[in-house]
């Protein structure tokens, strides 16, 4: 198997790891979704710290710390983005919103789009308007089938957008970016839980709910173990194809597994998103090729 194959393909089990999630959220649903967020924060640091130690790469979290004051303050940021989002994402699965999220992640790289031309001054092509124009009027729908704004797709989508925009201002290798972020973010989550258990409340008595818990750190930092392993060996335009299996499978699971509702105005939001993203992707694709063919002449010339 070529070595892109493979990045490929562990990028491919990301993202399915990640569509599949909602399952880990249902089997906490006897637990606050407050309380899940903040295990999970703990439970990340401490699991990508011990990796960090294993893998020998505690020298780079202390030359961060020492020599590069603005990446310590995007991961400070990133840390708020990346928690809110975590924070929407457990309780909407919980609360019976799937649909709403898988919606959140499929706009997602439309938004990432966005704020490349707001922040970045990129020019978007006629397809990429086209794409835009495509998505913004499935959001519109989606307005009118839930009759407010779809705050859980927005509030996903923008969350997710704003901490992929920090990391790459932060330009942080995942793992050590991770382990960072979360260790800014830990010490609240680590006084909400004293608050809340020097009361009435108590750390679960039951062993399944409390290894959940604890597993949070686990299943959160293991994916982004795959992608960094992944995105290095593969094009990011194969990266940007391959994202669209998490939000497929989260539609699916919302539809045949939990069977929340979809009307027909609901639906005709999605293939109006699908179709923008179709243009999206197919639009990538040619650039890519084309910019691919364009090196092999420069090359032919050299």
């Amino acid at each position: 198997m070529k070595e892109s194959t493979r990045g490929a393909f562990g990028i491919f089990l990301t993202y399915v790891f990640w569509g599949l999630m909602p399952v880990y959220w249902k089997a906490l649903a006897s637990v606050n979704s407050m309380e899940i967020l903040v295990h999970r924060i703990i439970w990340s640091c401490v699991f990508s710290f011990l990796l960090i130690i294993a893998i020998r790469r505690t020298s780079e979290v202390v030359s961060l710390f020492r020599s590069n004051r603005r990446a310590l303050v995007m991961l400070v940021l990133s840390g708020v983005a990346v928690s809110t989002n975590w924070g929407i994402y457990i309780w909407a699965v919980n609360d019976g919103r799937i649909l709403e999220s898988s919606l959140g992640y499929f706009i997602n790289p439309l938004i990432s789009m966005l704020f490349g031309v707001v922040i970045f001054k990129e020019s978007l092509n006629n397809a990429q308007r086209l794409a835009f124009g495509i998505s913004t009027a499935g959001v519109c729908f989606e307005i009118i089938a839930l009759g407010h704004l779809p705050f859980v797709s927005l509030g996903l989508a923008f969350t997710f957008g704003i901490y992929g925009l920090l990391k790459k201002l932060s330009a942080t290798e995942s793992i050590v970016g991770m382990a960072v972020e979360t260790l800014f973010i830990a010490p609240f989550a680590l006084l909400w839980l004293v608050w809340r258990y020097s009361g009435t409340a108590h750390f679960p008595d039951e062993t399944w709910t409390a290894l959940l818990l604890v597993g949070t750190g686990m299943v959160t930092a293991v994916p982004l173990i795959f992608f960094a392993w992944g995105v290095k060996r593969c094009p990011l335009t194969i990266v940007g194809v391959v994202q669209y299996a998490s939000p497929a499978l989260l539609f699916l699971s919302a539809t045949l597994v939990y069977h929340e509702p979809i009307p027909p105005v609901r639906l005709l939001s999605f293939v109006l998103i699908w179709i923008s993203i179709i243009i999206f992707t197919v639009d990538s694709l040619r650039r890519a090729r084309n910019s691919a063919d364009l090196q092999k002449v420069e090359n032919g010339l050299k």
